[in-house]
């Protein structure tokens, strides 16, 4: 009877490991380069609705009710607009090896088990361009930038795909 007094315990103490840890709101930083005091609003799948009211900033969210649509306007520019998608905090990965069904059916219900990006970039196109070289630059700065983000998501497939193979 002993030897299971403190597994037990250590089950019960933490269920709900990521919900204590992580909580079930988290800030998301929003950014438009090139574009100062652009407003944003984000809404959920459950109709959660938030407002930034300028640029780069941060807004709470609440975590859980995924995906995330994301719209940024500003005059002079076309509305942006992203939807992003939640992942597995890795809060919970730990509270499924330690805490089993319990913990992580705490975590799923206080949406401690799920989390947005912490960083989001939205490309605001201006209305209109003052030339065809500026909106070249424009388009050319985008692709750039859509290629790095690319790259990193590969190098992270690759990383998660030889970790898995060790």
């Amino acid at each position: 009877m002993k030897k299971y007094l403190l597994p037990c315990l250590l089950a019960v103490t933490l269920s709900g490991c990521a919900t204590i840890v992580s909580g079930s709101q988290q800030s998301i930083f929003i950014e438009t380069p090139h574009v100062q005091d652009a407003e944003c609003r984000l809404t959920d799948s459950k109709s959660g609705s938030w407002r930034l009211d300028e640029t780069p900033g941060s807004v709470n969210v609440a975590k859980g009710n995924g995906p995330m649509n994301i719209v940024c306007s500003k005059k002079g520019y076309q509305t942006a607009v992203l939807q992003v998608e939640e992942e597995v905090a890795g809060a919970t990965m730990g509270n499924i090896i330690l805490g089993g069904g319990i913990g992580i059916l705490v975590d799923a219900a206080s949406g401690a088990a799920q989390k947005y990006p912490d960083n989001v970039i939205l490309w605001l196109k201006p209305s209109s361009f003052k030339s065809a070289a500026a909106k070249k630059a424009w388009e050319d700065e985008q692709a750039q930038y859509l290629k790095k983000i690319k790259e990193a998501e590969e190098a992270k497939k690759q990383s998660q795909r030889s970790n898995n193979n060790q």
